[in-house]
């Protein structure tokens, strides 16, 4: 038995508006960056870690359609790791925050309460690869061969 715990969660506000494509099965997959502040700096400056967050199925379609730049989430979820080669040829990598629960806080919800939204996560083995950068401008959702042995 192992005692492994992958368990992520956040709250913070949403960087820039969730970006939505679709699996070739036609299985909604929603990406967005969460801005979760942190200690202050020794200048006095809060410290903002910029997070890449991935949702899936009905939940990704529901943030897509709700959520925007500068609104504020509690995302549950789990850390995973994805490797890949770059066009030159060299390994990449990245790790994400695969949501598995995405609870709206105030906004369109009203003040003071929340719109909770849940849906089954496929299990990310059996869904197809996208490549991700974390950069603002790098993101291609252009699924991977699972057959590869990068996959």
């Amino acid at each position: 038995m192992s005692w492994d715990i992958n368990r992520v969660v956040l709250v913070g506000r949403l960087a820039r508006d969730p970006e939505i494509k679709y699996t070739p099965s036609n299985t909604a997959v929603a990406r967005f960056t969460l801005a979760v502040g942190g200690k202050q700096k020794n200048d006095g400056t809060d410290s903002v870690s910029f997070l890449p967050i991935v949702v899936w199925g009905k939940t990704a379609e529901t943030c897509k359609q709700y959520l925007s730049k500068g609104k504020m989430v509690a995302v549950d979820g789990r850390l995973e790791q994805r490797s890949w080669k770059g066009q030159d040829g060299s390994p990449r990598s990245t790790i994400e925050i695969v949501a598995e629960r995405v609870e709206f806080l105030g906004g369109a919800s009203g003040p003071g309460k929340t719109a909770d939204i849940r849906s089954e996560v496929p299990d990310m083995a059996a869904a197809p690869d996208f490549y991700y950068d974390n950069t603002e401008t790098a993101i291609d959702f252009n699924p991977v061969n699972p057959e590869d042995p990068n996959f």
